[in-house]
């Protein structure tokens, strides 16, 4: 027997011992793969279930309460009559507020009325006590007064009156007919040429 055939028979049993270990081996290692990848895939499954479970529930129990200008009172509507009572005896709690612009308020106004601009100064009333009379000269309306405001057409008041309530005033109202309307009721009307005709003719009579 050839010195290559004696050696291959020696190494026979080793080579066989050295397979069955890698297949032992090999079993093993697919094994704790196979144990491992369940448990990463059983570990990530549930840790997914559990986060969407705190995202779910999260949702659904911390809903922020967010108070809005709707949920307050709205302010009270005003006419002619009510704003031309004010007017005449007029009430420490009730406070006119025209928001107009200063040439439009400095052309005519309701008697009594304050000017605080809407357009061109919105975030008066949001100043402090000390800001607000130096920029306007008087004192700033307190919370404890009913603030009525009007415009020229119902427009800006209403916007004004709505940024009041954002500025923490609850007692507000406002006089939707506004200037346009007070100015009808108080500017006397034209007579019609035939009636200011016979009143000439009366008074010549006379």
């Amino acid at each position: 027997m050839s010195h290559s055939a004696r050696a291959l028979l020696r190494a026979t049993p080793r080579l066989a011992l050295a397979s069955r270990l890698a297949c032992a081996s090999s079993s093993v290692v697919r094994n704790a793969l196979f144990t491992t990848t369940s448990a990463h895939v059983v570990k990530s499954g549930s840790s997914r279930v559990a986060s969407i479970g705190v995202r779910f529930n999260s949702t659904k129990a911390e809903e922020p309460h967010r108070p809005t200008i709707s949920q307050e009172e709205p302010p009270k509507v005003y006419d002619y009559q009510q704003i031309k009572d004010l007017t005449e005896h007029p009430q420490e709690d009730k406070i006119i507020v025209d928001v107009r612009e200063p040439a439009e308020y400095q052309a005519g106004s309701i008697p009594g009325a304050i000017n605080i601009p809407y357009k061109s100064t919105p975030g008066a009333l949001d100043l402090s006590p000390e800001e607000f009379e130096e920029a306007f000269k008087f004192k700033k309306p307190s919370k404890d007064k009913e603030l009525i405001f009007y415009c020229l057409a119902g427009v800006r008041s209403t916007a004004a009156a709505d940024l009041a309530q954002m500025f923490g005033y609850k007692k507000l109202g406002n006089y939707v007919g506004s200037y346009q309307d007070w100015s009808s009721h108080e500017q006397p009307q034209e007579k019609p040429e035939e009636e200011a005709k016979n009143d000439g003719e009366k008074s010549e009579e006379k």
